[in-house]
C-alpha cells in the first residue's frame, strides 16, 4: 500500500494515553454490514476493519483471514492516523487514488460507555463519498499477528 508523509494527514498522532479506555491495539476490529449491504455487493466472505497501534497509528485492512497472522502484515493495510482530545477521538486515512492522487478520509469514534467489545465510527462526507456510521465488532487475532513492524 501507498505511504504517505505525516503531513497529509489534518490530525497529529496521538499523545494522550487515555485512549486506551476506549480501544484495545491487541485485536481486529471487523466492520459489520447490514445483510442486503453484503448481498448486493457480494461480500459474504469478504472481511475487513481497522486494527489499533500504539504512538496514535492505525491500519484500514481489506479482504483478512482472522485465523492468519500474515493477513494482518500492516504493509497491507491503508495508512492512517488517530487522536484522542477533549475534542474527540479522530481516526484519519489517506488513500491512493488512480491517476497518482490521494484522498483524505476522516471519521469519528463515537464515544459510548456502554460497549468495549464494539466501536461505532462516523465517516465524515467528502467530495468523493456521503457521511455514514459503520459498526466494528472486536475480534480476536493470533498472537503472532502482534509482532508486526509498521512501515509508517
Amino acid at each position: 500500500m501507498a505511504r504517505f508523509k505525516p503531513a497529509k494527514f489534518s490530525i497529529k498522532p496521538n499523545q494522550n494515553k487515555e485512549y486506551i479506555k476506549h480501544i484495545d491495539t491487541t485485536v481486529f476490529y471487523m466492520a459489520v454490514f447490514s445483510e442486503e449491504f453484503i448481498k448486493e455487493y457480494n461480500l459474504e466472505n469478504f472481511k475487513s476493519g481497522i486494527k489499533f497501534y500504539g504512538e496514535g497509528k492505525v491500519g484500514h485492512f481489506k479482504g483478512i483471514d482472522l485465523n492468519k497472522a500474515a493477513s494482518f502484515n500492516p504493509k497491507k493495510a491503508t495508512m492512517g492516523y488517530y487522536n484522542y482530545s477533549d475534542e474527540g477521538f479522530f481516526v484519519e486515512y489517506v488513500y491512493e487514488i488512480p491517476g497518482g492522487t490521494y484522498k483524505v478520509a476522516k471519521n469519528q469514534i463515537i464515544l459510548r460507555e456502554s460497549s468495549r467489545d464494539t466501536l461505532v465510527i462516523k465517516t465524515f462526507q467528502s467530495a468523493t463519498s456521503a457521511e455514514k456510521i459503520t459498526k466494528y465488532v472486536k475480534k480476536k487475532i493470533p498472537k503472532e499477528a502482534l509482532q508486526y513492524h509498521l512501515d509508517w
